[in-house]
């Protein structure tokens, strides 16, 4: 491994902390007769995701509010969320209880912690906001990894964030650390890659179902949204 490589690595493992400390202030919650949503076009997409997934990871999970929002739909038999932040899990795990999202289950763990499943274990995976925060070869191997979990005709919900023009990340005050990756205050943040890209490589296992943009009020540009069906 180069010196470059090093840098990659340190400042990608550096994410766990920063994810820790920020999972750290989240707030337990009864959600019980509250909607859950992101934004229209997100939910109308997880919905249709939902509706068909009855065994459903959600891999990068955080708190874990994709697959509870998933699970309030009312077609998932059985979730796992794992992540590598334990804050985040612990948090995950203790709103499932509190909120009674039976057959929800939540580990500490990349994507190493998956290698005893089955090939097909899972009807659909969640991916949101997870490989465009990865070196390549990292995401790479995750994304190969949990192809191998989903069954011919499966789902994959892929959420992107936007992709902006050159220059515009560093006015953010992110900086480029080597080819597309950028970092902030010493952390990988970003892996800065377009959307026809991102669709080639999508389209050698699966077809694109949908394919959305969508903005957030606290975010400049387009979030990316992929509906994927395995080949």
């Amino acid at each position: 491994m180069n010196n470059q490589e090093e840098l990659i690595e340190t400042e990608y493992n550096r994410a766990v902390n920063l994810w820790n400390e920020t999972y750290s202030e989240c707030k337990l919650v009864d959600l019980k007769g509250k909607p859950l949503s992101v934004e229209p076009m997100f939910d109308i997409c997880l919905d249709i995701f939902a509706s068909k997934c009855k065994k459903v990871l959600d891999f990068g999970c955080g708190t874990g509010d994709i697959i509870f929002q998933c699970y309030e739909f009312g077609n998932t038999g059985y979730g796992l969320g794992v992540d590598v932040s334990e804050t985040g899990i612990n948090y995950a795990t203790k709103m499932a209880k509190i909120n009674n999202y039976d057959n929800l289950e939540f580990k500490v763990g990349n994507i190493s912690a998956l290698d005893s499943y089955e090939d097909g274990s899972f009807d659909g995976i969640i991916l949101s906001n997870v490989l465009d925060v990865m070196p390549k070869n990292i995401a790479a191997e995750t994304f190969s990894k949990l192809t191998r979990l989903i069954p011919k005709g499966g789902l994959m919900f892929v959420k992107l964030n936007p992709y902006y023009e050159e220059g515009y990340l560093e006015s953010f005050g992110f900086k480029p650390i080597a080819n597309n990756l950028f970092e902030e205050d010493g952390v990988l943040r970003y892996r800065e890659v377009d959307t026809a890209s991102w669709k080639q490589a999508f389209e050698k296992y699966y077809e694109i179902i949908r394919y959305l943009e969508f903005p957030y009020p606290w975010q400049e540009g387009m979030n990316r949204l992929f509906l994927l069906q395995k080949k």
